[in-house]
C-alpha cells in the first residue's frame, strides 16, 4: 500500500507539530501546507520539502493530499472543513471543533453528507492516564459516580498571546469539558457559570481571567469545572490540571501537574512536557503522536476512529450553555447536539 498524503491547514504552532509527526511517518507524506499567509506557508512548506497553497479549494483542484489535518483557529474551522468534507477528504480537526455549536453541527453533517470520515482532535484521548480513567470508571471499579470536577489553569502568557481572540473556554476548557463527560460516562445537561476578570484586563486584554462553573450531568452527578490563565511565570509547568472522580466504592484522582521531571536551571525550576507531545530521539511522541499515527491507521485500514464525532459535538454545547451562563447570570441548559 502507497503512503497517505496528508496536508497541514494552518502553519502555526499546532500545525507544525502535526507536520513533524506526519514527515516521521513511515505510512504517511507530508504532501502540503494550506495557509493564507504567504510567508508562514511558503517557509513550513520549504522546511518540510512540501507544496503550499493559499487554500484548501486550491489544493483540492490540485489533488495535493490523500487526507487532512485542519489546525487553523476554530473560528476558520466551518469554511475550510465543509470544504474538504465536501470533496469526501478524511479530516483530523484540532480541538475544539467549532467557536460554536452551529458551527460545529455545520462540520458534522457535512461530513455525515458526504460520507467523509471526521476525528475531532481531543488529545486527552490517546493520553494513558485518562483512558485509565475512562477505562477504571466503564468497568465499575469505582462503584457508581456520584460527582467528580475537572479542570486547568495555564500561564498568563497564552492569555496574552490569545489577545481576546478565543475564549478560556474554548481554547482551554474545551479538554475539561470532554473528559469530565468521557470518564463519567454521562452527559452535562445544564450549567451554572461565573467568571473573573481581573488580571487580563489590567493587561489590556478583552478576555475573562478563569470561568468557573457548576454542572449537571444526565446519570444524577453534580460537578465542577474550571480553567483560566492565570499562572504567574514563575509557575514551573503550563498545565496545572487535575480530574477527580468520585464513586460509591471507589475514586479516580488524576493529577497531570507534574509529568515526573524537575529541572532546577540557574535557580529556577522548570517540569518539561513528558506526556502530550515530547521530542524523544529526534522525533515527536506522545499523545499527539497517537493521535496522528490512530488517524492515519484509521484511514488507511478503514478502521473506526476512537472519538465519535458527537462527543466532540457534546463538548462544543456545553461550552456554549457556559458563556451563556456567563453573559446571563442564570444556570443555562445545555442545548441538543444531536444532528438531525
Amino acid at each position: 500500500m502507497s503512503k497517505l498524503k496528508i496536508a497541514i491547514v494552518g502553519a502555526g504552532y499546532m500545525g507544525l507539530l502535526h507536520a513533524q509527526v506526519v514527515a516521521a511517518s513511515p505510512v504517511a507524506e507530508l504532501s502540503a501546507f494550506v495557509d493564507p499567509n504567504a510567508a508562514t506557508g511558503s517557509k513550513a512548506a520549504s522546511d518540510f520539502g512540501a507544496r503550499h497553497f493559499r487554500d484548501a479549494a486550491t489544493a483540492l483542484a490540485a489533488n495535493a493530499a490523500d487526507a487532512y489535518i485542519v489546525a487553523a483557529p476554530d473560528t476558520l474551522h466551518e469554511d475550510v472543513c465543509r470544504t474538504l468534507l465536501d470533496a469526501g477528504k478524511p479530516v483530523l480537526l484540532e480541538k475544539p471543533m467549532a467557536h460554536d455549536l452551529s458551527a460545529a453541527k455545520a462540520i458534522a453533517r457535512a461530513a455525515e453528507r458526504n460520507g467523509a470520515r471526521l476525528l475531532v482532535g481531543h488529545i486527552l484521548r490517546f493520553d494513558p492516564r485518562y483512558c485509565e480513567a475512562a477505562a477504571a470508571v466503564k468497568s465499575g471499579r469505582i462503584g457508581e459516580p456520584i460527582h467528580g470536577s475537572s479542570g486547568r489553569f495555564t500561564n498568563r502568557e497564552v492569555g496574552l498571546r490569545m489577545n481576546g481572540n478565543s475564549s478560556v473556554c474554548f481554547y482551554l476548557g474545551v479538554h475539561d469539558v470532554d473528559a469530565l463527560q468521557w470518564i463519567s460516562g454521562s452527559d452535562i445537561i445544564a450549567v451554572y457559570s461565573r467568571p473573573v476578570a481581573k488580571l487580563m484586563p489590567s493587561l489590556g486584554v478583552r478576555s475573562e481571567d478563569a470561568i468557573f462553573s457548576t454542572v449537571e450531568l444526565s446519570n444524577g452527578m453534580s460537578g465542577q469545572l474550571y480553567f483560566g490563565w492565570t499562572l504567574p511565570p514563575t509557575v514551573p509547568t503550563g498545565i496545572w490540571a487535575r480530574t477527580e472522580i468520585i464513586g460509591t466504592e471507589g475514586m479516580i484522582d488524576l493529577d497531570v501537574r507534574d509529568h515526573g521531571l524537575r529541572i532546577l536551571s540557574r535557580g529556577q525550576w522548570s517540569q518539561p512536557d513528558a506526556l502530550h507531545w515530547p521530542t524523544v530521539n529526534g522525533r515527536i511522541t506522545g499523545d499527539l503522536f497517537e493521535e496522528v499515527h490512530h488517524f492515519i491507521s484509521a484511514v488507511r485500514d478503514d478502521t473506526p476512529f476512537v472519538m465519535p464525532v458527537g462527543d466532540a459535538l457534546r463538548a462544543v454545547a456545553v461550552n456554549d450553555a457556559i458563556l451563556r451562563s456567563v453573559k446571563s447570570g442564570l444556570r443555562e441548559p445545555v442545548e441538543d447536539w444531536h444532528i438531525r
